[in-house]
């Protein structure tokens, strides 16, 4: 399912491309290529984080501010996994704190760095029906602290903070396509019968100082200011035919055109 590529810290001209594998074994695939050949030669295989204690079905991605992966478990009990294929096999994954230990049908990942408190916020998207508020761990300590702990899996899987919950409430528009509102942090991640709901949320990034995250069944993309306690939304963009989409997945994408431009991946 979700990939993405992680610098190989030894060697410039070498990379590794991850990829969840959403199947009953979970895991995680490690590739790793040299940059030097044309095209780029595979040089290494090898998969990580299989069969664990806690769920299978890797789906979604995110990444850390340090550039390591995270990996969650789509599977009613998952969790997520932190992942730097620069370490030796074995010691390449740890389970990461960004969620609640009951588990839940994880999606994807996200992080921002804050300005208010000097600490980096991390959000968790939930495929769910029900308890499906979206996570948001916050480190007790700061991010010049995270930063200066040598080994990278060391500065998330290791940390501790406290959890919250999205809660959505509609104050414009709520009957049409592009609700608005304001939101708050709570610390039950069940959803109340005044709440904006915005059930099986999967894709997930942060642009600025805003949170994006897509519900598929709703056909809609919600837009959290983390700075301030407003919400706005706007229905699934179409299709030059009229056709709508669904899409599942959103991320920024670089280029020198528009670094920050985001892009939807629809199923």
């Amino acid at each position: 399912d979700g990939a993405g590529t992680v610098p190989d810290d030894s060697n410039p001209n070498r990379y590794f491309l991850v990829s969840n594998s959403e199947s009953n074994s979970g895991g995680v695939g490690i590739l790793h290529f040299d940059a030097t050949k044309t095209p780029h030669d595979v040089i290494g295989y090898r998969r990580t984080a299989e069969f664990t204690p806690t769920g299978s079905r890797n789906c979604g991605r995110g990444r850390t501010p340090w550039g390591t992966w995270l990996s969650s478990e789509e599977s009613k009990t998952g969790l997520v996994y932190e992942i730097d294929p620069n370490e030796t096999p074995g010691n390449d994954y740890c389970l990461s704190p960004i969620v609640p230990p009951e588990g839940g049908n994880y999606e994807s990942n996200a992080f921002w760095a804050s300005p208010n408190d000097n600490r980096y916020h991390f959000y968790t998207t939930n495929d769910a029906t029900s308890s499906y508020r979206l996570t948001r761990f916050i480190p007790t300590n700061d991010i010049a602290t995270m930063l200066a702990k040598p080994r990278k899996l060391d500065r998330l899987c290791k940390a501790k903070g406290n959890l919250s919950y999205l809660r959505l409430l509609c104050t414009k528009n709520c009957s049409s396509s592009n609700p608005s509102g304001t939101y708050s942090w709570s610390d039950s991640r069940i959803p109340g019968y005044w709440d904006q709901p915005y059930p099986s949320a999967e894709g997930i990034d942060v642009k600025g100082h805003e949170l994006y995250f897509v519900t598929k069944g709703q056909k809609r993309l919600y837009i959290v200011d983390l700075t301030s306690d407003t919400w706005t939304s706007t229905g699934t963009i179409q299709s030059d035919t009229g056709e709508t989409f669904s899409p599942d997945q959103i991320s920024r994408i670089t280029g020198s055109n528009s670094p920050d431009d985001l892009l939807y991946f629809a199923e």
